[in-house]
């Protein structure tokens, strides 16, 4: 290819086709990567590729491509044509995404030959610029070709879209000539590569000869750059605070990865510079350094195979293959043990420079070259370890093809197994947040230096050359634009437009015409190279320079080998405390996005996402709680509690120990890190961990207080855990909680408040039944529905429920059938002391409230049954002195049969010897005894909730009581029912009682207060004159050991006391003690 000099140099434009073509290659080896991985991919290539009946023609279009007979051979294509629209319609990204490749391949080789045809002089100690960007691009070029020959069915694409186009428009697309001959031309692409680059080896010998010096300083061993004391601080203390300065501060940095990938690239298709012994001695370094070289993202070739495909047709090259070959071997050998020494070295150095950066965050200003030396070399050493991870086996077949047991003899193969590798990326990741963290401080320093020092040098140095120095006027414009820059610095400033014209400038005095030399003006050079090094610290520069130096997105590419290291560091105690960096390297992920690739911005997110959830679910406190379950296999006698704790001296390490020592590196992990700012939302672990912990821990509660799991859902009344067994299973998880909280603080007080809260509800937040909730309806529908058939008894003298002797209850859980029930163990003061602990005074009313509800439908039957009889009713109250007359009544309601009326409560039915029916009587009787029996219950509830309450709260609770015994009178009282109810204190009306038969009554059409007042009177007469009846019964003997009769009818007092307290306050009359005196006088006239 010819290329005609420009007679303007400013017209040649080689900065801004380098910026643009290298975005431009960076952009198209994105698009052309993920063609590749599509293709590969069953699930995600072109349907047409697996069409049967496209077959035929695919193996047609593959052996004869480029060519493209539609006319000649129009039998073969029939089956395209009936599919041309679609084929088009789908495989046009693919086609044209080739077309731009194309072009883009045309536009970089004729800035190649341009470069070359003006004599372009690269060293990249003074047009550092240029130097870099033509390398980058020539190693971009030969990336994006070497991965296109890896695109499967790149010519199947092509030649189905060329042939459906040619069908379609009766003639061929205008680009597939050419782009058929480039997809021939580069099947075998380093023979192409070679001779494109050719002609370029002029250039390429230059930019390679300035590297020589920077990478030979760089590339040296880990007992070197100790001994060197590369980024140590403390070696040098007296020169602690002056700022960091070389010749070439730019490449001090620099990522040795990258310049491997150029020499090993440029060397080794342009063979032409192996004849350089220079140059010979840079290329058999940098193969000893990379065995495998980066192509792009996880897409990696060897470099011997590269070199050895390049030489092997040669003539008279067998010599140097054969030096190659023992490089080669030498390599695997000692490659692997270099960087796990590197990776030693910088574990220690980064640790020391972090320590000391935290400490005094003011050295990021003078000594911020050491941070950027320090993360390039460590960003280094992990793609090195990531790039040989899975492909270290096929290179060690290289060093002994045969022989598998001189292999493992040597110990090579797990050297790309780094245990402590987590350790580097935390400094790393650490390190890297420092900086952003003081981002202010740093700019600031800066922005003084640039203004006291860079602009006032660059100043004087340009009037050296100001006068007769050859530059042309545009020159001048340039360089004086870039100082004035400099010399107005500003926290603000937009420092691209100052980089892109010392870039001009570096092309412009580069060429071979050019009367300014700069390499004579070498001061002025690297005087500018340091102050756009600077320049780079201000504004967004920071940014720019972290992800040059310290990006590790390329773990996104990775995954298995991610999730293995994430594994290794959890699961090895010494390491677990820098799990948290996993979670930092999510945070990089976005970074590889382009924009010319718009469609992957969804592909990564998604692992985003995925990378973060893994790390939530290793990191979680179950995962702590798997290993303190952890039980010693193989041994069959019990080990008592504590008995790790026996030991004779301290050198015996625990089960409990080391489970203690890696909840206590996690929990590390954690604390350092504030908050995690991924793709654009901030994550908290604190916060997180928060969260996490209080829905374990209602889980657990939920999961522990049904002891059959899993009929959980089939029996959902069985026999629950004893509340005393839930508070001991509670203080247990508050102990392990504690212990946790000593290693990591995340307000243990406020954890367990809102637990408990929650569990005295309803629901909790996820919607889940709570504790109250399954013991209200254990208590209500299993417990008191026993009572009511008189299955268990109420002890006053034991103040719990008790079995009747003469029946016994079997458990209601499957695991527990041959068990005995024992209402004892769930009723007794201790148990609902412990009841009242777990579910708090708001799950205490909670239940109360039900209770009320139960009562209040009870009352609401016995209105029914006294509506029924109101006329017989009304009689015995008028003649309640005529003892004749009230037996006739009584005699009359107690040998009536009515079937039984309605009722709000299920718990009614009881053991009685009447068949088919139960008269007016037995019912009251009976309804008024299961009234008692919820009343005894809910009052053992009050007094082990006020038990714990004055346990807990005891001034406020003898305040309350001070108030309710002081002389006010009952009306006042009433008034805080609602406290007092709270609080555990029983006052003679229960306000809550009261509104719930209000509401009740309303309900059921019994709004008239009159009617409402009359049947409560007869209600209260209906009372006395049924309970003579008792006497009949033998179920009413009264058992002075337990205080019980054993038809629970010695409860009849409390509820008598409670619907007369509940219903005449209702009324407000204030006759409550004449109602009760009418009580007595109809009840004693019948005996």
């Amino acid at each position: 290819m010819s290329y005609k000099t420009v007679a303007d140099s400013s017209q040649l434009k080689f900065a801004e086709k380098l910026v643009i073509l290298n975005d431009r290659a960076v952009g198209m080896l994105t698009r052309i990567y993920n063609m590749k991985k599509a293709c590969a991919d069953p699930k995600s290539q072109p349907q047409f590729l697996n069409d049967k009946t496209l077959e035929s023609a695919i193996s047609y279009i593959v052996k004869r491509f480029p060519v493209i007979d539609i006319k000649r051979n129009s039998t073969v294509y029939s089956s395209i044509n009936d599919m041309k629209g679609n084929i088009i319609k789908k495989l046009s990204l693919y086609y044209y995404t080739f077309v731009d490749l194309l072009d883009l391949k045309d536009a970089i080789l004729q800035l190649f030959t341009a470069m070359d045809a003006n004599q372009c002089r690269l060293n990249i100690n003074q047009n550092l610029d240029l130097t870099t960007s033509f390398l980058n691009l020539v190693v971009n070029f030969c990336s994006l070709m070497i991965l296109l020959s890896r695109v499967e069915d790149r010519k199947t694409v092509l030649g189905l879209y060329a042939a459906a186009y040619d069908i379609l428009h009766t003639g061929s697309e205008t680009s597939f000539p050419r782009l058929g001959q480039m997809i021939v031309d580069y099947e075998q692409p380093f023979k192409k590569l070679s001779e494109d680059l050719g002609l370029s080896y002029r250039v390429i010998s230059s930019a390679l000869e300035s590297l020589k010096e920077t990478y030979f300083r760089r590339n040296i061993s880990a007992e070197q750059q100790r001994d060197s004391a590369m980024i140590s601080l403390t070696a040098n203390p007296r020169h602690m605070l002056y700022a960091a300065q070389t010749n070439t501060i730019a490449c001090e940095y620099m990522s040795l990865d990258t310049m491997d990938r150029w020499i090993i690239f440029g060397v080794s298709l342009c063979h032409r510079l192996l004849s350089d012994p220079s140059l010979l001695q840079l290329f058999q370094k940098a193969m000893q350094h990379s065995l495998a070289v980066r192509l792009f993202r996880d897409e990696t070739i060897f470099s011997f195979s590269m070199i050895l495909t390049v030489l092997e047709p040669l003539k008279n090259q067998n010599k140097l293959l054969n030096e190659l070959k023992e490089i080669n071997i030498l390599a695997i050998q000692t490659c692997g043990h270099l960087h796990a020494h590197r990776r030693h070295f910088l574990r220690m150095a980064l640790k020391e420079l972090y320590l000391l950066l935290v400490d005094e965050p003011g050295l990021l200003g003078p000594k911020i070259l050491f941070v950027w030396m320090g993360l390039s070399m460590a960003r280094d050493e992990i793609q090195w370890l990531l790039r040989h991870y899975d492909v270290w086996q096929q290179l060690l077949l290289q060093y002994s093809p045969a022989n598998k047991k001189a292999i493992q003899k040597s110990g090579l193969q797990n050297i790309v197994v780094d245990k402590f590798l987590p350790e580097l990326l935390y400094y790393l990741t650490e390190i890297r947040n420092l900086v952003l963290k003081n981002s202010n401080l740093i700019s600031s320093y800066y922005i003084e230096y640039i203004a006291g020092y860079d602009a006032p040098l660059l100043t004087e140095l340009s009037q050296r050359f100001s006068g007769g120095s050859g530059l042309s006027e545009y020159e001048q414009l340039l360089i004086h634009s870039c100082i004035q820059s400099l010399a107005n610095i500003s926290d603000g400033i937009d420092s691209r437009g100052v980089h892109l014209d010392w870039f001009r400038f570096q092309a412009l005095t580069s060429i071979g015409r050019s009367t300014f030399k700069l390499q004579v003006h070498a001061n002025f050079a690297v005087a500018m190279n340091t102050a756009l090094f600077h320049l780079k610290h201000i504004g967004n520069g920071l940014n720019d320079l972290l992800r040059e130096t310290s990006d590790l997105s390329i773990y996104c590419f990775y995954p298995r080998i991610f999730d293995l290291h994430l594994r290794n560091c959890l699961d090895f105690p010494l390491q677990s405390r820098f799990s948290i960096t996993f979670a930092h390297i999510c945070a990089h992920f976005n970074s590889p996005l382009h924009e010319l690739c718009p469609e992957e911005n969804d592909t990564i997110i998604e692992k985003v996402c995925a990378d973060g959830q893994q790390l939530v679910l290793s990191t979680e406190p179950r995962a702590c709680a798997n290993m303190f379950a952890l039980e010693f296999q193989g041994k069959n006698e019990m080990k008592m509690p504590g008995f790790e704790s026996i030991r004779q001296s301290g050198q015996p390490i625990s089960s409990n120990d080391s489970n203690n020592l890696y909840l206590g590196e996690l929990c590390q992990s954690l604390a350092t890190t504030k908050e995690l700012n991924i793709s654009g939302h901030i994550f908290v672990p604190r916060e997180f961990l928060f969260h996490q912990l209080e829905k374990y821990l209602n889980t657990s509660l939920l999961r522990y207080i049904h002891p059959n799991n899993e009929q959980q859902q089939q029996q959902p009344l069985e026999c629950p855990r004893r509340p005393s067994e839930m508070l001991a299973f509670l203080s247990a998880q508050l102990n392990a909680l504690q212990h946790l909280d000593i290693f990591y603080n995340f307000d243990l007080t406020r954890l367990f408040n809102d637990t408990l809260l929650q569990q005295s509800q309803r629901e909790d937040a996820q919607g889940n039944e709570t504790l109250a909730e399954i013991y209200s309806k254990w208590y209500l529908e299993v417990l008191l529905r026993k009572a009511s058939t008189c299955h268990l008894l109420y002890s006053e003298h034991m103040q719990s429920f008790v079995n009747n002797p003469s029946s016994d209850i079997p458990v209601n859980n499957n695991n527990l059938s041959t068990q005995l029930f024992r209402a004892e163990r769930f009723t007794d003061p201790r148990e609902l002391r412990s009841l009242s602990q777990i579910i708090g005074p708001f799950g205490i009313k909670f239940m109360e409230e039900k209770l009320v509800w139960h009562i209040a439908s009870q009352i609401t039957e016995l209105f029914k049954i006294v509506r029924e009889h109101n006329e017989q009713l009304h009689i015995a109250r008028v003649n309640y002195d005529k003892p004749e007359k009230l037996k006739e009544i009584v005699t009359s309601l107690s040998t009536s049969l009515d079937s039984p009326s309605g009722s709000g409560h299920k718990n009614e039915k009881r053991s009685t010897n009447t068949a088919h029916g139960i008269s007016p009587l037995d019912s009251m009787l009976q309804r008024v005894i299961i009234i008692g029996e919820i009343c005894a219950f809910r009052d053992m509830l009050f007094s082990a909730l006020n038990d714990v309450l004055k346990q807990r709260a005891p001034f406020l609770i003898n305040s309350l009581s001070s108030l309710i015994n002081s002389p006010l009178d009952e009306l006042q009282k009433i008034n805080i029912g609602e406290a007092c109810a709270a609080s555990g204190f029983k006052l003679d009306v229960d306000l809550a009682l009261a509104n719930a038969i209000k509401q009740q009554a309303n309900t059921n059409g019994l709004d008239d207060p009159n009617e409402h007042y009359k049947i409560s009177c007869l209600l209260i007469v209906f009372i006395a004159i049924s309970l003579p009846h008792l006497a009949l019964n033998p179920q009413s003997c009264y058992k002075a050991s337990l205080s019980v009769t054993k038809n629970n009818s010695h409860t009849i007092p409390l509820a008598v006391n409670t619907i007369t307290g509940a219903l005449f306050f209702l009324h407000q009359r204030g006759d409550t003690a004449e109602r009760m005196h009418e009580f007595l006088a109809v009840f004693s006239k019948l005996f």
